[in-house]
Parts: C-alpha cells; sequence; structure tokens
C-alpha cells in the first residue's frame, strides 16, 4: 500500500503524519487487497475557511484497490477527528468491497467468488463560476447497473455515471430520496 498524503491551507505535524499513516495501515487487516502492493491512498487533508462553526477541517481519503474506488469524505474540527470519522467509513466500506460475490476483471469476465477470495435538496440557481471540480473520462469500461450500484456506495456518492453493459449507452445510477435507487439512460438520437 502506497500512501500519498497532500494538505491545502494547513501544515500537518509530524505527529499528525504518523496518527495519520498508523490509523491507514490499520486498515489492512481488514482485507488482503487494501494490503497489496498495487493499493494507492490518497489522502487529502485541507482547512475550510468558509465553514462556520467548528468543522473547518475536510479530510478526504481515496483508495484505489484491485477493481474498485473506495472513498471517504469528513468535516471536523481537528485533524485526528476527521482522520478517526474518515477510517470509521472505510471500514464500512472495505467490508462491503471485501463481501462482494462477484466481480469482473479487465476484460469484462466475470471473476468466481473462490477467485475473488483468493486473488485478494434543495434545488438552487447554480452560478457558472461556482463550479470548482471537473472530471474527464475518455473510456469508461461497460458495466452492469448493480455494479455500478456497488461502485457508487463504495465511493460514497449520490450518483455513479457509466456506460451499461446491457444496453451500451451512457447511464447514471443515482439513490432516490426513500433509499430505493433510480436510472437515467442517454440514448441516441434516431437522425
Amino acid at each position: 500500500m502506497k500512501i500519498q498524503l497532500f494538505s491545502q491551507s494547513i501544515t500537518l505535524g509530524d505527529n499528525q503524519k504518523q496518527y495519520l499513516e498508523e490509523k491507514i495501515n490499520n486498515l489492512k487487516k481488514y482485507e488482503e487487497r487494501v494490503a497489496d502492493e498495487a493499493t494507492i491512498v490518497r489522502v487529502d487533508v485541507k482547512k475550510n475557511k468558509v465553514k462556520s462553526g467548528d468543522e473547518k477541517i475536510v479530510t478526504q481519503i481515496t483508495m484505489y484497490v484491485p477493481s474498485a474506488v473506495i472513498r471517504a469524505e469528513v468535516n471536523g474540527s481537528t485533524v485526528e477527528e476527521t482522520i478517526d470519522l474518515a477510517v470509521e467509513k472505510l471500514k464500512k466500506q472495505i467490508e462491503r468491497y471485501k463481501t462482494k460475490k462477484h466481480r469482473r476483471d479487465k476484460g469484462g469476465q466475470w471473476i468466481p467468488e473462490s477467485t475473488l477470495e483468493t486473488a485478494t435538496e434543495n434545488i438552487k440557481e447554480i452560478d457558472p463560476d461556482s463550479i470548482v471540480r471537473r472530471k474527464k473520462y475518455n473510456d469508461l469500461e461497460p458495466m452492469k447497473e448493480q455494479e455500478a450500484a456497488e461502485q457508487m456506495e463504495l465511493l460514497g456518492h449520490d450518483f455513479y455515471a457509466f456506460v451499461n453493459d446491457d444496453t451500451g449507452l451512457f447511464s447514471v445510477v443515482y439513490r432516490r430520496q426513500n433509499g430505493d435507487y433510480g436510472l437515467i439512460e442517454l440514448e441516441k438520437k434516431n437522425d
């Protein structure tokens, strides 16, 4: 496991860095694939100057593990508090990742369970300047709707964009307010 640490508007002390590394390394005991040398863990800690109240520290931990991305983002008053909260979220997501019975390899073929175990609200007017992050993807690998919903849960997002393996269409799976899932598919125009 490789840990990459980034901080913004805050300087982390050696004790805080050591605390963070110990907490992240403790996650290895939950799943062998997390301990894999190919796993990369990116930790972003920033001080949010705009936040009111005590929750001014934002910690985001993203784990790039084999066949998935697991992420937790939390707010808190101290670096240690946010690390503890993020690690607790990650533990739950790692358990979910570990218990998945079927996954696909890079070629889209299903990996059997035995191989897997061993291989290890309110609408607001949006100001265009308020969009602070953009992501672009060139090649999305097709996946089943269930896989996309699982990936969304692993990331801790409310939606997940993907190419539907069954239809070949660009799709978005999302979590509805009642806890169910919804699916949006972009149909191709008939000229």
